[in-house]
């Protein structure tokens, strides 16, 4: 039995083949991908995180552009590195994602005797957003400004600081093992299973500190004296606290910056062209003001718009940055 094509003359053609590379995001590249029409999006934590949150203010947009249908997966666990062996593990006939940082991907290999993988085994497409971190302290500690924090913990006989993290490995336990070290304080690290539980003993005043992203829930947790912001760790104020001084102010901790930034990760594995496809789909939306305005209002800062190349060299540096303070610190891996 024939197959019927209509006649449609040049312009006709030209028409439908202009329809058909918009569907593709500008290329043939998803024509040779993974078969299925769902594709895969891992969030490496519950839902409700930040992660989950831009993975799902961008699914429906980015399964437009890729001409797919764009299922999220929460997928949690061991500081994030069970959700990035599952990207890896994945089947080949699906167009599988991920949303991740350096703190799932690089740090969990430093740490963890248990993980395989390495940072090369995944290749970044997108940066999403990125949020700076902050000291904040329990509100009932005695300082009320970093210099203050700086000055207490460097008396003779003064207790070790103790921090809360996400887990060890994590970016924030490495941040706080590299502030005693700055600073040459004593620190204790005291891990949890995830950002709110340890928040919740900072400020039922369990633990000193902790290292987190400066978030709109916790500046009203400090206008609302439940915590204490002392510091940000870039060279900029926050623009959410104007009066929180940067880390530069304090000498012994200028160019102590630190950053949380999400990324769009695939396999190294999935074809060139095909990852070119879903970064440019990605970062149409990243380059939206629409989703800039979204980022805002999470406290956050938009991604940098990157190609390939740009990526996997800024991916690379992060990931060398955090294998040499891993080594700086002496992290063992457990």
């Amino acid at each position: 039995m024939a197959l019927l094509i209509p006649r449609l003359g040049r312009t006709g053609l030209a028409a439908a083949s202009l329809l058909i590379a918009g569907m593709w995001g500008g290329t043939g590249a998803l024509a040779q991908s993974p078969a299925r029409t769902t594709a895969s999006m891992i969030v490496p934590y519950p839902a409700g995180s930040a992660f989950d949150m831009v993975a799902r203010r961008i699914q429906s947009e980015l399964g437009t552009r890729l001409g797919r249908t764009v299922v999220v997966e929460n997928f949690g666990g061991a500081s994030g590195s069970l959700g990035a062996q599952r990207l890896l593990n994945a089947d080949a006939e699906m167009l599988t994602m991920l949303v991740a940082s350096p703190n799932e991907l690089t740090l969990p290999p430093l740490a963890m005797k248990s993980v395989r993988y390495k940072p090369d085994d995944f290749r970044m497409v997108a940066q999403l957003q990125t949020g700076v971190l902050a000291v904040m302290a329990r509100p009932d500690y005695p300082v009320n400004s970093l210099k203050e924090l700086v000055d207490k913990a460097k008396q003779p006989g003064a207790r070790p600081l103790s921090f809360g993290s996400t887990g060890t490995g994590s970016l924030f336990h490495m941040v706080g093992i590299d502030f005693g070290r700055r600073l040459n304080i004593p620190v204790t690290h005291v891990p949890y299973k995830g950002g709110a539980p340890a928040m919740q003993d900072v400020m039922a005043g369990q633990i000193d500190v902790i290292f987190l992203p400066l978030i709109p829930s916790y500046i009203q947790a400090a206008k609302a004296g439940r915590i204490k912001v002392l510091g940000v760790l870039s060279a900029d104020r926050h623009t959410g606290m104007p009066n929180v001084p940067s880390v530069d102010d304090i000498p012994a901790l200028r160019g102590f910056h630190y950053a949380m930034w999400t990324g769009l990760f695939v396999s190294s594995k999935l074809p060139k062209a095909t990852a070119e496809a879903v970064s440019k789909a990605a970062n149409h939306i990243i380059d939206e003001p629409t989703f800039r305005d979204w980022v805002a209002e999470q406290g956050n800062s938009v991604g940098a718009v990157m190609d390939l190349e740009q990526s996997a060299s800024y991916f690379g540096q992060e990931s060398s940055r955090f294998a040499r303070l891993a080594s700086d610190i002496k992290l063992e891996r457990e």
